[in-house]
């Protein structure tokens, strides 16, 4: 045998050893051998879409779950992508992004100079 020159061994013309035919495997089919599927992920990300962590309360001496945004947001974006909800063509990406903003109240307290909306006259950083 001759090493090749990424570090794998090859078999030279003058070898003894009989021919073999290799089968490629590629990472799907290992997956897949492993029991690795769509649904299998399906339900994977659905598990991290309520994604909970835990962290120390000191005042309580316990430990307490909290919401993981970042996992489940990471696991929404990964969704998005398997329902090709983002753009992929180029030519999307100089489209104007439409924002709705029928959500925010079309009425607003106005502050003049020097006029606190809310807050205490105190100065202890509530003013707005």
């Amino acid at each position: 045998m001759q090493r090749t020159l990424n570090g794998s061994y090859q078999s030279t013309a003058n070898s003894q050893e009989p021919p073999v035919a290799k089968k490629e495997i590629t990472y799907e089919s290992a997956l897949r051998a492993e029991g690795i599927d769509e649904v299998f992920v399906a339900r994977k990300l659905k598990d991290l879409l309520q994604a909970q962590g835990r962290r120390w309360n000191p005042k309580k001496g316990t430990w307490e779950k909290f919401e993981d945004y970042g996992t489940q947001l990471a696991a929404l974006r990964e969704i998005a992508k398997i329902f090709d909800i983002y753009p992929k063509d180029p030519e999307d990406a100089d489209r104007p992004i439409r924002i709705d903003i029928s959500a925010i109240p079309h009425r607003r307290e106005r502050v003049s100079d020097g006029e606190q909306s809310t807050g205490t006259e105190t100065g202890d950083g509530r003013e707005r």
